[in-house]
């Protein structure tokens, strides 16, 4: 007894007149490969991950499949719609796989140059994200073998199989997700009525995505503009204090000082009506004469180091030159006696 997708083990597939797959011996040779599509998988995860990091590309994720390897059943449901009639897993590429979700599109560039430096690719199918697409918001799909490099017994039985690896953006992905729940992978699936407000909601991830992109141009052009008149000296402290500009006025003024959490500093900040740089330029000018000896007293033994990350040289400067700011603190009592002992010195008492 059969179902659609399900036969008996020795019954053969038959997908098309005249040609039958031997299920038994093709569900053999699926379960002597599955392990070592496994052991591929993990080894294109692996290098995929070494290398992303050596670039510094940053990702949203890097991941499996929703399946890492390809079911029995699957399997044998794509031969039949292909009408493959040999060499069945040479046929079918995406026997195993892995995703990249990427930030930007610009990011999709830099991972294709990645992936045919770091593996053999078989085939590429990009040119749906680098032009308007005919229909929904796709991804880039590439298949791939390892490299020559990778020799050895670790690599048997590797050499020839194929890997798929997916790479998207976010958007991209969140297109794939809803999509994919909606059933429409072909134009012809969707309802003459729906087409338009399908392709308008296509078009929408796709702007999203661009502006993204240009939102991130513009605000790496503002930050270097930042560090640029910073390192010739023309750094308006009279300008906005936020996140980007917060970061080149320390950068300027102690460059070898970690931060910690900028963003939260910055809310820290707005909220006791810090909104000018030049605000909080004029607190660190008044304690300036103390830091150094506070610091060394604070994370003594440690006399000779910088100690804080920014964030708390920060709070340091509030907490010796604004009264409601120190009066909101609840600190540990070793840090309220050298706090006070530091304002009495700047009061001169």
């Amino acid at each position: 007894m059969s179902d659609e997708g399900f036969l008996d083990a020795d019954e053969p597939l038959s997908h098309s007149a005249g040609m039958r797959i031997p299920k038994g011996e093709l569900k053999k040779e699926y379960d002597r490969l599955t392990p070592l599509y496994k052991r591929l998988v993990d080894e294109i995860h692996y290098t995929l991950k070494g290398a992303i990091e050596t670039k510094g590309i940053k990702i949203h994720s890097l991941t499996f499949r929703d399946t890492k390897i390809k079911s029995f059943e699957s399997l044998y449901s794509k031969l039949i719609r292909k009408n493959v009639q040999e060499h069945y897993f040479d046929a079918i590429e995406d026997m195993s796989g892995v995703r990249v979700i990427c930030l930007y599109r610009s990011d999709l560039g830099k991972l294709e140059e990645l992936i045919h430096e770091d593996f053999k690719v078989v085939k590429a199918d990009i040119t749906r994200t680098r032009t308007e697409m005919p229909f929904g918001y796709a991804s880039d799909h590439y298949v791939v073998k390892l490299s020559d490099e990778c020799k050895g017994p670790r690599y048997d039985g590797l050499e020839e199989l194929k890997c798929e690896i997916q790479v998207r953006t976010i958007l991209m992905d969140a297109w794939a997700s809803v999509s994919h729940h909606l059933a429409y992978k072909r134009v012809t699936d969707v309802p003459t009525a729906a087409l338009s407000d399908f392709n308008a909601l296509s078009g929408l991830f796709y702007v999203a995505d661009t502006h993204f992109e240009l939102f991130r141009q513009a605000s790496e052009s503002r930050r270097a503009n930042l560090m640029k008149d910073a390192s010739e000296g023309a750094f308006d402290l009279n300008q906005e204090l936020n996140l980007d500009t917060l970061k080149a006025y320390f950068a300027l003024k102690y460059p070898t000082r970690r931060w910690s959490n900028i963003s939260q500093m910055v809310s820290e900040l707005r909220r006791f009506g810090y909104v000018r740089l030049s605000q909080l330029d004029e607190k660190i000018k008044i304690a300036a004469p103390v830091l150094r000896d506070m610091e060394h007293e604070e994370d003594s033994p440690f006399p000779l180091k910088e100690m804080w990350a920014v964030d708390g040289l920060i709070r340091t400067v509030l907490d010796l030159t604004d009264d409601k700011y120190l009066n909101s603190r609840i600190l540990p009592s070793r840090v309220k006696k050298l706090t006070a002992k530091y304002r009495r010195r700047l009061q001169g008492t």
